[in-house]
């Protein structure tokens, strides 16, 4: 279609409404970009402009000896965890922090699974056992140790023989608490494991069953070669909360956990926190941390790189 310029000459002209929806595209261009540009921003003020202070913290030592507080950058920080006093408690924090990644990946991760599978197939009481387990998931977690506490120390009492939850380290003491950080993460990996499961291929399900597959032989031949990328990403998220989880040790605790106990995370909020008093001697803390962050950061970021594709590449195969 033409349309006429005022001399009388021809134009190219535009399709009925084509200005309208060149305006709408317009529009939802410009909703689209801000989608985009404001998670950047977020990411480009939090987390690069934030750890890149922590990365110059990491070097940066006090330095009194001329009567003037000045700052100056070595390696200090660094091999101040390589003292052998200093080492001894980041060891037994990093042993803590390994026994808890190898009950996530040997225990939790396979209950899970079962679990998960049992109320995806709506077998007898799966309702029920969902409202139980999704409990610790949609409940405060403050709220969840106040009552673990209690119900621990007061309603079990008499099994563990007097109160569990307690300065004083004993290997009750610490069972309870394993107890209580696989229930917390038993809950919030069924969750993802169901939700995956509902997305599997319904027919390779049913044409397993006519081939004579038995439920145990679905589950293992069937649905997990199909949710195998689920499972490896919640590996990857274990490892990488390597260094930061297990927060409810504060919650129990607050700064004065028993060392026996301590994890990597516990042991960085601790330095974290007394390191943030102005003034303070302890203030070096608060650098030593950020230090002792970036060699964990360079060790555990390509391992959980190399993990995730070496369980992608040899893993399970759904065809």
């Amino acid at each position: 279609m033409n349309f006429m310029t005022k001399n009388g000459g021809a134009s190219v002209g535009y399709p009925k409404g084509f200005r309208r929806k060149n305006k709408a595209l317009k529009g939802g261009g410009l909703f689209y970009a801000s989608i985009v540009v404001l998670p950047i921003l977020q990411f480009i003020v939090f987390y690069i402009v934030v750890n890149f202070n922590s990365f110059l913290m990491a070097f940066q030592s006090y330095d009194n000896s001329t009567g003037v507080e000045t700052i100056k950058y070595t390696f200090g920080n660094f091999s101040y965890f390589f003292d052998k006093i200093v080492f001894a408690d980041l060891w037994l924090c990093i042993k803590n922090s390994l026994l808890y990644l190898a009950l996530n990946i040997v225990v939790c991760i396979p209950i899970s699974l079962l679990f998960g599978y049992y109320v995806y197939k709506k077998f007898w009481f799966s309702t029920v056992f969902k409202v139980i387990l999704f409990l610790p998931s949609i409940v405060c977690s403050t709220a969840m140790v106040i009552f673990y506490k209690y119900f621990v120390n007061e309603g079990l009492s008499s099994v563990f023989g007097g109160s569990v939850i307690g300065p004083t380290f004993n290997a009750k003491q610490q069972g309870v608490l394993i107890a209580f950080y696989l229930l917390m993460t038993f809950s919030a990996n069924i969750l993802l494991y169901i939700n995956a499961m509902s997305q599997t291929s319904e027919s390779v399900v049913e044409a397993a069953k006519v081939d004579g597959a038995s439920e145990l032989q679905t589950f293992i031949h069937v649905i997990i070669p199909q949710i195998w990328g689920t499972i490896v990403s919640i590996i990857v998220i274990f490892f990488a909360w390597f260094a930061t989880n297990q927060a409810y040790l504060f919650t129990f605790y607050g700064f004065n956990a028993n060392r026996a106990y301590q994890t990597l995370g516990y042991y960085l909020f601790n330095m974290v926190q007394e390191g943030r008093v102005p003034g303070s001697a302890l203030q070096q803390l608060y650098r030593r941390a950020s230090a002792l962050g970036l060699m964990l950061t360079a060790i555990i970021a390509p391992l959980t790189i190399l993990i995730r594709n070496l369980m992608l590449k040899f893993g399970p195969n759904e065809n």
